[in-house]
């Protein structure tokens, strides 16, 4: 099995340090197999499989279990005395979930481990001390690493044709991944369904995702949305097309990137960009076979970004826009990307967003093909995108 260090050291690393660790992120992307190998590495570290409960709460329950039923077992299986180790896969599929957890935090001894396929798991911070831990598909240094290949162009053009999901790696017919991607979405609306009242058109739910993926990295809003449908005959009011929305959002299939006030600080609430978790999708639904376009790796640049723990917003609005405006730990990052460019002219228009950016915040150009002129004044960094895509 593949493992995503990254993910697996932040479990390591706060082992009982007395908050919830919280994995979250789309269906597929590894979290139950990331479990399955951090309960290992307990193992060897001298733990009893005794002492690590795990529960798969996907295949487990229906809708008339309890968080009481589930208490009760759980507490059956715990070793008194000792530290006990609790994974609860898909913690979302339980009603009322956070019952359950705050009877499970009110026991001595017991380390909490959850995942879930749905944003709002993330709510549990609010009320309870957790450790979050984001996993989405692979990272394209992390495809580099699983094929052992060369980071280049050309594994990125494959990265881009196979995504990211680890199981579509060992897939090798064409035929045979575009059908388990197939299957991927329909699993997540599927079960997504399943827990939302009032959303009942699966139909609508793929319509929406491939107008949010052939618009990626172009501002968007509910009433464009509707309009698109409306002109493929599909009639839907701007109230159920939000709602849909949300839905994907709150499955992981898609990431708003909202504008960014640069004068207040604050997100803009209309017109936002949206982008798939997985590269995969901008050839599934929008027919945009693996090609190395710019429309392509700017989602690629942006789950990178996600990836790397960065708020991401745009600014491609007023005088000055750059691609991306990142934000960590309360700092700002610019970042501005472009497939290439040929010539002085270009590179200076590409990068006025980035000069006119503030002097304390990190710059960065990204461009897919190298930029042959000077770049030794500029006020900002120009990286390649295969080496941005491989930093540590």
């Amino acid at each position: 099995m593949f493992v995503r260090s990254i993910q697996l050291d932040q479990l390591k690393n706060s082992i009982s340090n007395s908050t919830i660790k919280v994995i979250y992120g789309v269906r597929r992307a590894g979290k139950t197999t990331l479990l399955e190998q951090f309960r290992s590495y307990l193992r060897r570290q001298g733990v009893a499989s005794q002492r690590i409960i795990y529960h798969d709460l996907d295949r487990l329950l229906t809708r008339l279990s309890s968080p009481a039923t589930i208490f009760a077992q759980i507490k059956k299986e715990l070793i008194i005395g000792k530290t006990n180790y609790v994974f609860l896969d898909e913690l979302e599929c339980l009603p009322n979930y956070a019952q359950l957890v705050a009877r499970l935090r009110s026991l001595p001894a017991v380390d909490l481990y959850v995942t879930s396929s749905e944003a709002g798991i993330q709510s549990l911070a609010a009320t309870f001390p957790c450790s979050l831990v984001y996993l989405g598909p692979l990272r394209f240094s992390e495809f580099i690493n699983y094929h052992h290949q060369e980071a280049s162009l050309a594994t990125l053009y494959q990265y881009l044709n196979t995504g990211g999901f680890p199981f579509a790696q060992e897939i090798r017919s064409h035929a045979t991944i575009q059908n388990y991607f197939e299957e991927v979405l329909s699993t997540v609306i599927i079960n997504g369904f399943a827990r939302q009242d009032g959303l009942c058109s699966p139909r609508l739910a793929m319509q929406l995702a491939t107008f949010l993926t052939k618009q990626a990295g172009r501002l968007t809003n509910v009433s464009q949305a509707v309009a698109a449908l409306q002109d493929a005959k599909i009639n839907v009011s701007n109230k159920t097309l939000a709602s849909y929305l949300s839905f994907l959002q709150r499955c992981f299939l898609f990431t708003p990137c909202p504008a960014l006030d640069l004068r207040t600080g604050k997100a803009k609430v209309t017109n936002r960009q949206y982008f798939p978790v997985d590269s995969c999708f901008n050839w599934l639904l929008a027919n945009h076979h693996g090609a190395l376009s710019a429309a392509n790796l700017t989602t690629v640049v942006f789950n990178e970004l996600r990836a790397r723990g960065f708020t991401v917003y745009t600014h491609q609005v007023g005088r000055y826009p750059v691609t991306f405006i990142a934000v960590r730990d309360g700092q700002r990052h610019f970042f501005q990307f472009n497939f290439s460019l040929l010539t002085s002219a270009a590179y200076q228009q590409a990068s006025t967003g980035l000069r006119h950016a503030p002097a304390s915040c990190p710059r960065t150009l990204i461009t897919a093909k190298p930029y042959l002129g000077d770049t030794s004044q500029a006020p900002f960094q120009t990286v390649d995108l295969i080496d941005w895509l491989m930093e540590k």
